[in-house]
């Protein structure tokens, strides 16, 4: 993710951290508040990184690294809390998915892959 956000594997950890931008959620998860935390590079592209982050109650855990064309962040029909991958976007495949995670008290777990068409 460095790379992608400095273009450069050399550049400071300071400049590398004002290169990113947070964005925090919170969710309720049977009673419990559970806070979400994506982030992304501040220059934007089609296709991107973003790192998932997840604090219940304490320090942020790392989740995993997307790459893509955007997360969302969500419920599920139960009401557990989602994330909603999107796929990379390639003009010459115009088949995108959707994969979804949903929260089963510890960690965001696939749970499915939606095709969707343009």
């Amino acid at each position: 993710m460095q790379k992608f956000v400095c273009a450069s594997d050399s550049c400071s950890k300071q400049e590398f951290e004002k290169a990113l931008h947070f964005k925090w959620y919170e969710r309720s998860f049977r009673g419990k508040k559970l806070q979400v935390c994506l982030v992304e590079p501040i220059l934007s592209a089609t296709n991107s990184y973003t790192g998932i982050f997840v604090a219940q109650g304490g320090d942020f855990e790392f989740q995993f690294i997307s790459y893509g064309t955007g997360i969302k962040v969500g419920v599920d029909k139960t009401g557990a809390p989602m994330i909603i991958e999107y796929s990379v976007n390639d003009p010459d495949n115009p088949d995108n998915s959707i994969d979804q995670y949903v929260w089963n008290g510890s960690a965001f777990v696939f749970s499915r892959n939606v095709p969707q068409r343009n």
